[in-house]
């Protein structure tokens, strides 16, 4: 029998309920120990756009995080094939495309995490493919379709709309299959509305609540639909203030 990765987000979500999650900006595998040594939480999620990893950090946190038994998503830097390949191939299994405008990007994505027939991923060699090996993949008389059958079913794709060009293309965008959920970027939005540095400008509030309507009228997800997630240096900074606050 093929090896295919659980996706807990989606376990969790046909129960009724979110899954939970740590969000790094930087590699720290001794935070994921932390909380899967916990207990209680579902994911871990790599801001790959703003945050600071290697492929070989990303490698070592998603090893770290799936002995735990705890499901590794990722925003990626960009829509690039081969940039989201180095994070599906570490075995990542969630995807947040940044800056998606168009429904020519929103496609774009799609692909490069899917599989065919539902996209046109390629395949790699690392451990998110368990390196290639038959044993491990192969299943008689399959030649690995159902691997990645079931491998695109786990893959929880997320497209970020960040400017006022995506929210005027939306509908083309929802039209895209193979979106699981979508999610802002408040600050850039503000600044495509010509309100920088204001991502709780009422205008700004009102669009994202405009299209979250729209978003759930045509039977899609939000990100926060299907999961919360609370930072590490949130966690850090909320802590360390509260510890000083309490010895003022």
């Amino acid at each position: 029998m093929a090896n295919i990765r659980t996706n807990n987000i989606f376990a969790k979500n046909r129960e009724g309920k979110k899954g939970i999650g740590l969000g790094l900006v930087y590699p720290c595998a001794e935070a994921i120990e932390l909380v899967g040594m916990n207990g209680g939480f579902d994911h871990v999620n790599l801001d790959g756009e703003h945050g600071l990893f290697s492929p070989e950090s990303i490698d070592a946190m998603v090893r770290t995080a799936n002995g735990y038994e705890l499901t590794v998503t990722a925003r990626v830097p960009s829509l690039v094939d081969s940039t989201i390949n180095l994070f599906l191939d570490r075995g990542v299994l969630g995807i947040l495309g940044p800056h998606v405008d168009t429904a020519e990007q929103a496609k774009q994505l799609v692909d490069a995490c899917r599989f065919v027939p539902d996209g046109d991923r390629s395949w790699g060699g690392g451990r998110g493919t368990f390196y290639n090996d038959g044993g491990l993949l192969d299943q008689p008389g399959t030649q690995r379709t159902e691997w990645m059958a079931q491998t695109n079913k786990e893959m929880l794709v997320m497209a970020q709309l960040e400017t006022a060009t995506a929210f005027e293309n939306l509908d083309s965008i929802l039209a895209v299959d193979g979106i699981d959920a979508f999610a802002w970027g408040s600050n850039d939005l503000a600044q495509s509305m010509g309100f920088p540095g204001q991502p709780d400008h009422p205008d700004v509030k009102a669009a994202e609540a405009s299209i979250e309507d729209r978003i759930h009228a045509a039977g899609r997800n939000m990100s926060w639909d299907l999961m919360a997630t609370i930072n590490l240096p949130n966690l850090i900074l909320d802590g360390t203030r509260a510890f000083l606050e309490a010895r003022s």
